[in-house]
């Protein structure tokens, strides 16, 4: 005689599900930590990232001159490695979220600055203003990383 079943076996997709919940916000502060470690890096280094131009002009705009050249491109760099060691550390989630936001409004003033590169035609986005675009998917995830706890270990 079969016995009843005590515990309704979890279905797959119930699995996946409960996966997505478990493994999202982590996966998603990696990523985000990868890459703002790579592009942070690359920036450490003279002619490392394609975006240096741009960061140098828009940095030396944003402080009317102050900050130019080599001080803009290490300025960027500094700050994106600090944001991938907060992405990467599993901790502060609202502050994370505040430094993604902040970073992705200060690299997105080329879009006003440089409107007639960024915005060659209606509708027409440049490479680089693209680029920038893109950045908008950083909000959504900046977003999402506010809801989270923190990690405690």
């Amino acid at each position: 005689m079969a016995r009843p079943e005590t515990a309704r076996r979890e279905s797959a997709e119930e699995r996946v599900t409960r996966f997505a919940g478990d493994a999202g916000i982590p996966l998603l502060r990696i990523g985000l930590g990868v890459v703002y470690l790579w592009f942070g890096v690359l920036k450490l280094f003279p002619g490392g990232s394609p975006a240096e131009d741009l960061v140098e002009r828009t940095v030396s705009a944003l402080t009317f001159g102050i900050i130019h050249a080599d001080g803009a491109r290490l300025t960027a760099a500094i700050t994106e490695i600090g944001i991938a060691l907060v992405l990467l550390s599993f901790r502060a989630p609202r502050c994370c979220a505040v430094l993604l936001i902040g970073h992705v409004v200060l690299v997105s003033t080329p879009l006003v600055l440089f409107a007639g590169e960024m915005w060659p035609g209606p509708l027409r986005a440049s490479f680089e203003a693209q680029y920038i675009l893109k950045n908008l998917v950083t909000v959504a995830a900046a977003v999402v990383i506010a809801s989270s706890r923190p990690r405690v270990r």
